[in-house]
C-alpha cells in the first residue's frame, strides 16, 4: 500500500505485512512526522513496473596469470633458442664485426672460417685502356686456394684509391687514403678445390681523376 504523510505529503510504499489491524504510528522520513497508520481493508495498487535485476555475476574473459606465464616463458625459450642459433651458425659474419670473439668460439670447439679464409689472390694486374675519349681500368689476376679443402669464393673487393687531396672521395681513410671508387666482381664459379687456381678479370671501369692505386680484398 502506499502510505502519504499528512504533514509534508512524501508517499512511501508500505507492505501490507508490516500493519496489524489496529495500525501503527509510522515516522516520515523526510520531516519526521509521527502519526498512526491504519490498515486499509482494500488499496487500490498503481501499476508499478520494476526493472529486474540480473543478480548473475558478468562473465569475464581473463587470461589466467598462470597461463600468462607459460607463454612468457616459451616465448622466451624459442628466443634463446634462436639466439644461440645465430651465433653458432652465423659465427662467420659476427667474427669479422667483433673479432676478439673468435678465441671463444675456438674455446668451445667451432672454429671460424672468415670470409677468403684460406685463399690467395696472385699476380693482381690493372691495365689503363683507351675507350673513345674515355680512359677505362681493367683489374685481372688468379684465385688460388691454398687451404687442405673446398673453399667457397665470396665477391671481389675493387677498390680505387687516389690522394687525399681529391674532392670526389666516397671515403677518406687514413690507412687508404681517398676512396674514389669501389665495387664487387663476382667470379664465375662459387668454390675452389685444395690447390685450384682460377683466372679472373673484371669489365672496363672509368678510370677516375686522382687515381692512384687499386686494391682487391674480400
Amino acid at each position: 500500500m502506499i502510505v502519504t504523510c499528512p504533514q509534508c505529503s512524501k508517499r512511501y510504499m508500505l507492505d501490507d505485512a508490516l500493519l496489524p489491524k489496529e495500525g501503527r504510528q509510522v515516522r516520515c522520513i523526510s520531516c519526521q512526522h509521527i502519526w498512526r497508520q491504519a490498515k486499509e481493508e482494500s488499496s487500490i495498487q498503481p501499476h508499478v513496473t520494476t526493472l529486474g535485476l540480473n543478480r548473475e555475476p558478468p562473465i569475464t574473459y581473463s587470461v589466467s596469470r598462470k597461463s600468462s606465464s607459460r607463454k612468457i616463458w616459451l616465448l622466451s625459450i624459442v628466443f634463446l633458442i634462436c639466439s644461440i642459433g645465430f651465433l653458432v651458425l652465423g659465427r662467420n659474419m659476427i667474427v669479422p664485426f667483433a673479432p676478439s670473439l673468435e678465441r671463444y668460439y675456438e674455446i668451445l670447439g667451432l672454429p671460424v672460417t672468415l670470409l677468403g679464409s684460406g685463399l690467395s689472390i696472385s699476380n693482381a694486374t690493372s691495365q689503363i685502356r683507351q675507350d673513345g675519349n674515355k680512359e677505362t681500368i681493367t683489374v685481372a689476376g688468379h684465385l688460388v686456394n691454398t687451404s687442405d679443402r673446398v673453399r667457397y669464393i665470396p665477391p671481389l673487393k675493387i677498390v680505387v684509391i687516389g690522394d687525399k687531396s681529391v674532392k670526389n672521395c666516397l671515403d677518406n681513410q687514413k690507412d687508404k687514403g681517398c676512396i674514389l671508387d669501389q665495387w664487387d666482381h663476382r667470379l664465375s664459379e662459387t668454390s675452389l678445390l685444395p690447390g685450384e687456381q682460377i683466372h679472373f678479370e673484371t669489365g672496363p671501369r672509368p678510370k677516375l681523376e686522382g687515381t692512384n692505386s687499386i686494391s682487391i680484398e674480400f
